[in-house]
């Protein structure tokens, strides 16, 4: 690993640039959300998945970004997982090509960013969910999973060109997409599965890798000085509440569960910049 001292999220200066986020995006619970994986054998709580969303928000609001809404969309239950639908840097957004059954959640997304942003199409074969973008410093690291191809790979790389950032590629074999699977804490520190990536690849100076039995908290949020991690994985919230401590953060602990039985995590929830 090499090291890296620029960071993302975190107030810190990025190409000269101070890169503190001011806003998140957000797309409200469709009640198809419960209805969708209750049919396929999972126990999901409506009022429940309500009143952690609520929770998240009220996470967000505190650690200084404007909450913006998007109404959900009771014909895709999962589009409350708004961070796939696009890719958001600084005042540019690239809407991306999301799995096919997710198709219809594009449109109410890219109305929204379009009153604020400089909004591109990805097109094409190319296929690209955010999940798959992890943002470090000058670097994005775009994973190439089952919901991302090299041509998607390729195309939002052309799109962040415009920005002097360099792509890295990674494969993600594995889980879901990339930050299913790791995700950036800011201060040069990566939280990961062990053995899932090639970690040399990232230009980051430390690892905190998930205990056994607790890959759900390889999805963290690092938002300022506050660090928005899933509950439930006491072992691993051990070494980042050190991690917190050496670094002058505030770490807030919060429940997803009912978001985690639907595949999704704290990033997934939100698009910020």
């Amino acid at each position: 690993m090499n090291q890296q001292t620029n960071t993302n999220q975190t107030g810190k200066k990025e190409n000269g640039i101070t890169n503190e986020p001011t806003h998140a995006l957000i797309r409200k619970v469709p009640s198809s959300y419960s209805d969708h994986y209750t049919r396929e054998g999972l126990n999901v709580s409506e009022e429940l998945a309500e009143h952690q969303h609520g929770e998240y928000v009220r996470a967000l609001e505190a650690a200084g970004l404007r909450v913006c809404f998007v109404e959900a969309d009771e014909d895709m239950p999962d589009c409350v997982f708004i961070e796939d639908a696009a890719v958001v840097l600084k005042k540019h957004a690239m809407i991306t090509h999301v799995h096919e059954r997710r198709r219809q959640e594009h449109a109410a997304v890219e109305a929204i960013l379009r009153k604020t942003h400089k909004v591109a199409q990805l097109g094409g074969e190319a296929d690209l969910e955010g999940g798959d973008v992890l943002h470090i410093g000058d670097t994005t690291y775009i994973g190439i999973s089952s919901r991302t191809n090299q041509l998607g790979a390729e195309t939002l790389g052309a799109f962040l060109s415009q920005f002097g950032r360099r792509v890295v590629k990674i494969y993600v074999d594995n889980c879901l997409h990339l930050k299913t699977g790791m995700s950036y804490l800011g201060n040069g520190t990566l939280i990961a599965i062990s053995g899932w990536f090639d970690l040399n690849l990232f230009d980051v100076e430390d690892v905190i890798y998930t205990q056994s039995g607790e890959h759900g908290c390889a999805n963290c949020l690092r938002i300022r000085d506050k660090l928005l991690i899933p509950e439930g994985y006491p072992r691993t919230e051990v070494l980042l509440r050190r991690f917190a401590e050496k670094h002058a953060i505030q770490i807030q602990p919060l429940d997803i569960s009912e978001f985690e039985k639907g595949g999704g995590s704290l990033t997934c929830l939100s698009l910020i910049w």
